[in-house]
């Protein structure tokens, strides 16, 4: 299992060499140990069901993805901003299909400036249109779902933002997943916001819209960026804490960037070969 404090030290000590001792993860390492005891807690019991690595920074994104939801399923639909991660609103239009007038649901995310610019990542940020109330994730109903403060709750995102800036720092491929919402996927500079098919559902009530909105790729599926390929082949899986193998890119002529992401690796205390699998 990903030991988490293991990870958030090596980076804390990382920064720290390269004059940069403002990155700290105090909140994740509160949490990661309190995860460990109640992995424990399930050995004792000897209860044979699977648990995540990290129940309560997982749970905590969870209530995220959550809010996300009930904000984009309302009758009146409001824009929804993750502060330093972006924002999601919906786009309805009435088209005509087979004498039938049907409305379509998109959802459509709009990057965070601050995650564009970490790497010049492509990405079409979507202007919300001025009828559509925007609101920002609430701290309050995101701490009901959980047995922590406000406080906790918001240092654990921004933490686990940190991170996840961290990895892109180091140009390495990322899968920021929202649970029942979609997978923002970064390879490289290409970013794609992947939606999940449920969701779709829940948004259009009708499976011939859903299939029309994946057929004319006005949207993409979660399913179609699972496999998706990368430079190194493997990815960063948040808020998981975990890298994923995937599919390599078939060209990986710039030995720099692979000597590059090795030392990165190295400075996570993670040991591997990008061309093989990784070890231990």
């Amino acid at each position: 299992m990903t030991n988490l404090e293991e990870l958030i030290t090596s980076i804390e000590l990382c920064s720290k060499a390269d004059g940069y001792s403002t990155v700290t993860f105090p909140t994740l390492k509160k949490l990661s140990v309190n995860d460990v005891l109640i992995a424990c807690e399930l050995a004792d019991l000897e209860l044979d069901v699977p648990f995540p690595c990290f129940p309560d920074v997982i749970s905590i994104w969870s209530s995220v993805s959550k809010y996300v939801r009930q904000q984009l399923l309302q009758r009146k639909p409001q824009a929804v901003r993750v502060a330093g991660l972006g924002t999601f609103h919906l786009q309805k239009w009435l088209s005509s299909e087979n004498g039938e007038v049907l409305m379509f649901q998109r959802p459509v995310f709009s990057l965070s400036r601050t995650v564009v610019q970490i790497r010049e990542l492509q990405h079409a940020s979507v202007p919300v249109p001025g009828e559509i109330k925007k609101v920002s994730v609430n701290y309050k109903k995101i701490r009901s779902d959980v047995p922590y403060s406000e406080e906790v709750v918001q240092n654990c995102m921004q933490e686990t933002l940190n991170f996840f800036y961290f990895i892109l720092t180091n140009r390495e491929d990322t899968d920021f997943i929202l649970k029942d919402v979609g997978t923002l996927a970064i390879r490289g500079t290409e970013v794609t916001m992947a939606f999940c098919e449920d969701f779709l559902l829940s948004l259009n009530k009708s499976t011939y819209v859903v299939e029309k909105l994946l057929t004319k790729k006005w949207v993409i599926s979660d399913k179609e960026v699972t496999l998706s390929l990368s430079r190194f082949g493997r990815v960063h899986q948040f808020p998981q804490f975990e890298i994923r193998a995937v599919p390599r890119t078939a060209s990986l002529t710039d030995e720099g960037i692979c000597a590059e992401f090795e030392s990165a690796l190295s400075s996570m205390g993670i040991r591997g070969n990008v061309y093989g699998n990784k070890s231990g």
